[in-house]
């Protein structure tokens, strides 16, 4: 039985957000795409306190977690849940705009988006598991993940 491929997975991922960006139209598309910058900037500042926080070394009040959680799930959690908190409460959404984007518009920005998500989501694997996914995944190759630093 053949397990399913990164190819698989990467493709299934754009679909779902272009999908999402055709129902949610402009004003949502535009929101979870800053939500996203947001949220690399916000990842990056509180990653590592939660990190300590998860293997046990840092608590907050008399709280702490002694978890073997990886750095790429605490990163990848702390990312969609700010992606996913300021796009469901974030107040850009005043009524319907007279502007309405093309579907190429639209699909350009939604890719765009996806694109962005996924990458910054495959940029907090450890950079062994990145390598090997790029030798792995044709879309991947395309998309060149591949980063020495930030």
């Amino acid at each position: 039985m053949n397990a399913p491929s990164w190819d698989l997975f990467i493709g299934l991922f754009f679909i779902i957000g272009v999908s999402y960006g055709f129902m949610m139209q402009k004003e949502k598309v535009m929101l979870t795409l800053i939500s996203a910058y947001a949220a690399i900037v916000v990842t990056n500042l509180v990653s590592p306190f939660f990190q300590k926080f998860f293997l046990g070394d840092t608590n907050v009040g008399n709280i702490f977690i002694k978890a073997n959680a990886s750095p790429f799930s605490v990163q990848a959690a702390i990312f969609v849940g700010i992606i996913v908190l300021i796009t469901m409460r974030g107040g850009m959404i005043t009524g319907k705009s007279r502007a309405i984007m093309s579907p190429f518009e639209m699909m350009i920005y939604s890719v765009l988006n996806s694109a962005l998500i996924l990458s910054t989501i495959l940029y907090f694997l450890p950079e062994d598991q990145r390598n090997e996914l790029l030798v792995e995944s044709k879309f991947a190759k395309r998309g060149s993940i591949r980063q020495g630093g930030r």
